[in-house]
């Protein structure tokens, strides 16, 4: 997925925002079910993965 310059802010009740243009794009309208998944991403892991493939080892 490539970045679209959209940064939006979780609010105080923890609900995150989907702006109106992205919906859009994607087809996704009001009362849709929608899941999120959270995964910790570790910067490290991936520089020593992109070395690993410059390197020639993957």
């Amino acid at each position: 997925m490539k970045a679209t310059g959209i940064v939006r802010r979780i609010d105080e009740l923890g609900r995150v925002v989907i702006p109106k243009e992205i919906r859009r794009t994607l087809r996704i309208r009001e009362g849709d079910p929608s899941q999120m998944t959270l995964t910790r991403w570790e910067k490290f892991c991936f520089s020593m993965d992109d070395l690993a493939k410059r390197q020639g080892w993957k």
